[in-house]
């Protein structure tokens, strides 16, 4: 699993690749301080975003729970975009997390039914 908790951490993935920018635009959006607002950005207390990878389909996701696999997670909400599902879970009234899933033949069916099951219309 990629996390992405800053700017910086766009380096981790080649321009090319076609989650780039999908990825891109959440970090704009979601991990960094608002302008001219008491709020800044702290991952720990806020959350960030994760791309999943092949490894993680039947692993514990431990960058984000000591005991949680992907297919414990409550979603909040799910949309597709361009090839990949993206899923928020909300911890908290500050924290929450982006998983963005490639829609690859290694996506199991489980996880494929219960993020099917929870798009957004």
């Amino acid at each position: 699993m990629l996390t992405f908790k800053s700017v910086y951490d766009l380096s981790k993935l080649d321009r090319q690749n076609p989650v780039y920018p999908i990825i891109q635009d959440l970090v704009y959006r979601l991990c960094q301080d608002i302008p001219n607002e008491a709020h800044k950005y702290v991952p720990e207390e806020h959350g960030w975003i994760n791309l999943v990878c092949p490894e993680d389909m039947q692993r514990v996701i431990t960058e984000v729970w000591t005991d949680w696999t992907l297919l414990d997670v409550q979603w909040e909400g799910v949309m597709y975009k361009e090839g990949h599902y993206i899923a928020i879970f909300l911890a908290d009234n500050e924290k929450g997390f982006v998983f963005v899933f490639p829609d690859e033949y290694w996506l199991t069916d489980a996880l494929r039914n219960t993020l099917e099951d929870q798009l957004d219309p």
